[in-house]
């Protein structure tokens, strides 16, 4: 907190708390971050919302033609540009992403997928 001869830049505390009991209160126009300890299928679905929203705003396409376009409902397109991830599925998302025509490629890291063979135990 910074502090200009004992005046505080933040607003009041019931100011604040009324703010923050606003914004908790909607779950749709609010972007849903990636928790730190996401699982796989959470990265993949995460990257697939991101890559939809980029490419509505890099391409200035509303959110009405968006739905038109992927032939989804209004609610169901907030759901992904503001990746609600817990509320869609990753094979939705995939099909999303092809009727859009976006390049997309799956990547497995391992030792396994470059053709080393594992370790033989005796």
């Amino acid at each position: 907190m910074v502090k200009n001869n004992n005046y505080s830049v933040f607003p009041p505390q019931e100011e604040f708390e009324r703010v923050v009991k606003r914004i908790s209160k909607t779950d749709k126009r609010t972007n849903i971050g990636l928790h730190p300890n996401a699982s796989s299928e959470e990265k993949a679905k995460y990257k697939f919302c991101k890559t939809i929203a980029c490419y509505m705003l890099e391409n200035n396409i509303s959110e009405q033609e968006l739905t038109k376009r992927l032939e989804i409902s209004h609610s169901k397109v907030e759901k992904v540009i503001f990746c609600h991830i817990d509320e869609l599925d990753l094979k939705e998302l995939v099909n999303y992403v092809a009727k859009l025509s976006l390049p997309w490629e799956i990547k497995v890291s391992s030792k396994y997928a470059e053709g080393k063979s594992p370790a033989k135990a005796y």
